[in-house]
């Protein structure tokens, strides 16, 4: 199995780094390198962010989910295509403006002090979230593999960066279609062999063997009401208001490839929900002592055969690294477009800027712990800061500047610590702080007043 999985590895890596280099001759434009030259199509689209969504936290995070509190773990990414069937909605109002980067275009709304705030709060919250992608996928190499976790995450760290800093946009989009196609079968294949393995015994060996109430959906002991209340307001946002989410919307040719795209990704991302739940299901009765993130590995180790394991395992290195790229390429170009205030960037100062990101997000992933906790942590931070004055834009009835400073700072930092704190009802205050203060701008909008200077 690891001779087969090694040899697929390494041609998975020259794949992907061969489209990174060809696109470094094709790219001739900043505006390649950050939004595709805004060609890309629906297929694309939706190829690129389902490849994005299904990252380490959607299939080895899911899968412990699923593990630890049973069928209602898939809801980490069903509440992601609640947001975007939300998303579907302001479609129109994202392509009307030329932006770029989602500061760009709060900036649009609130002027250029709350743009400069925003950017912050999202390089903040998204550096962790790459470095915890590439880890994930170096723990993953270490655990079949042996040998240094943190070199194996350097060497992830190494490719993504390349074909991301050589191609941009371009690269991302194209690697991810690769990418996408590995995940699906990959994890597809090994959720139905486990399902009729002799460790699980079918779908009666797998009733027999949870614990009660694993099976239960759409509400569980694990997930009660107030606990998907919280998901949904701090994961299911940023699928809404999220600047990696959005990147494919202003990379896409038109309102009708954004809307296709997204159809397409939902057709993916729903189904490979339960397909990954399964898989963390059959785990929890194959492995019952393991521990929650380290069920998908187990399967993979000890009941696929050689030849799917192989799959397997590069479908979750294609996983991280399809997510990594993205969010990468997301906070290169907030550096260079929000806070260098580039309005069009060199190609070379571009690839150093996406360089630099890269290697700070690898040295906070290696001091970073499980993957949902390290991604929780900067959806809070995001989500708590950003989604009221985002949503306040997107349905025209955008904030004062100072209003939306303070929605920032106050929810953003209540946010924080209440996930700091283990506190869900600290963490809804920051969501409610925001709302008190959007209502509260409202009412005083009918009546002359000064814009406050951020």
């Amino acid at each position: 199995m690891m001779n087969a999985a090694a040899a697929l590895l390494l041609l998975f890596a020259l794949i992907i780094a061969a489209i990174g280099l060809y696109n470094l001759r094709k790219l001739r434009s900043a505006d390649e390198f950050l939004v595709a030259g805004r060609r890309s199509g629906g297929l694309s689209t939706g190829g690129s962010l389902a490849a994005t969504i299904l990252g380490g936290s959607s299939t080895l995070g899911l899968a412990g989910l699923a593990f630890a509190q049973g069928l209602t773990g898939s809801w980490w990414l069903l509440v992601g295509a609640l947001g975007l069937l939300c998303l579907l909605v302001f479609i129109p109002v994202l392509k009307s403006l030329p932006t770029r980067t989602l500061p760009e275009l709060i900036g649009t709304w609130y002027g250029e002090g709350v743009r400069r705030i925003a950017s912050v709060l999202i390089l903040a919250a998204w550096l962790g979230i790459v470095g915890a992608q590439a880890n994930a996928a170096g723990r993953i190499l270490a655990t079949f593999f042996g040998g240094s976790g943190p070199l194996w995450t350097l060497a992830c760290g190494g490719v993504f960066i390349l074909y991301t800093a050589a191609g941009g946009q371009l690269s991302v989009i194209r690697t991810d279609l690769v990418q996408i196609l590995l995940v699906v079968v990959g994890l597809t294949g090994c959720a139905l062999l486990g399902l009729t393995s002799g460790a699980v015994g079918g779908p009666e060996g797998l009733r027999a063997g949870l614990p009660p109430g694993h099976l239960a959906f759409p509400l569980s002991p694990g997930m009660p009401p107030g606990r998907l209340a919280i998901l949904i307001l701090v994961v299911g946002s940023t699928y809404l208001i999220g600047p990696d989410m959005l990147s494919r919307v202003f990379c896409s040719r038109s309102v009708a490839a954004a809307r296709r795209g997204i159809v397409y990704t939902l057709l993916i991302i729903i189904p490979m929900a339960f397909v990954i739940a399964l898989i963390g299901l059959e785990a929890r009765v194959a492995f019952p002592a393991a521990a929650g993130e380290a069920a998908f590995p187990l399967m993979i180790k000890n009941i696929l055969p050689p030849t799917l394991a192989a799959l397997a395992i590069t479908a979750l290195i294609a996983a991280f690294l399809s997510s990594a790229d993205t969010t990468l390429l997301t906070m290169s170009a907030i550096v260079a477009v929000d806070l260098m205030g580039e309005g069009k960037p060199s190609l070379g100062r571009l690839r150093l800027i996406t360089a630099a990101c890269g290697a700070a997000s690898l040295l906070t992933g290696l001091l970073s712990g499980g993957i949902i906790p390290a991604l929780m942590l900067g959806y809070t931070v995001f989500s708590g800061g950003l989604f009221v004055p985002i949503l306040a834009g997107l349905t025209g009835r955008k904030l004062s500047r100072r209003a939306a400073a303070l929605c920032m700072i106050c929810g953003g930092s209540l946010a924080l610590a209440g996930k700091l704190a283990g506190l869900d009802l600290l963490i809804a205050a920051g969501f409610l702080v925001s709302a008190l203060i959007f209502l509260g701008d409202r009412r005083q909008s009918a009546s002359p007043r000064r814009e406050g200077k951020i």
